[in-house]
């Protein structure tokens, strides 16, 4: 066991009582041992009892999410002049979104060897990988000069509206 500091005084005044008092703090700690432990399992027991509980909710929750995306996707045209719907309960919409990617005919490696062949270091991470949040930075011509490119997408998401759900309820 480590050593620890008391907060408060308790007077012991031979060694007898010194031992009595580590044998009381040895039983303490056990007995604190065993109640915590008692405690994880019941912690553990109401955890395994909540995810069974969650499980089929969560799978529905997927299930209803794939088929939003699935109606915004069929559906492009609603979105053409705005990029977000509002709706009664929140709202849908499509989100511009950049990645880089390496140019055609490039790879992440080719990429890393341009960049130290250039001394870009600050586009290398330190455990030598691109830094492609650095990259992100960069004007299109420099990205073109390591070999990497931007490629926008497209991305769908969704927001409940907690504050209409809760007054409709109400």
């Amino acid at each position: 066991m480590s050593r620890s500091k008391p907060n408060s005084i308790k007077p012991i005044n031979d060694l007898c009582q010194a031992n009595d008092a580590l044998a009381l703090i040895a039983a303490g700690k056990r007995t604190v041992a065993a109640i915590e432990a008692e405690m994880n399992a019941a912690i553990d027991r109401l955890k395994a009892e909540a995810e069974a509980q969650a499980a089929p909710l969560q799978a529905q929750i997927k299930a209803i999410e794939g088929g939003l995306q699935a109606f915004a996707e069929y559906n492009r045209a609603l979105f053409k002049e705005k990029r977000s719907r509002e709706l009664d309960h929140g709202a849908i919409g499509f989100r511009k979104s950049k990645e880089l990617k390496p140019a055609p005919k490039h790879t992440w490696q080719m990429v890393l060897g341009r960049l130290k062949e250039l001394a870009f270091m600050p586009a290398i991470r330190i455990k030598e990988e691109v830094n492609k949040e650095e990259l992100a930075t960069w004007p299109d011509e420099r990205l073109e000069l390591v070999g990497v490119r931007r490629v926008e997408k497209d991305l769908f998401w969704y927001e409940i509206s907690q504050e209409k759900i809760a007054e409709k309820a109400a």
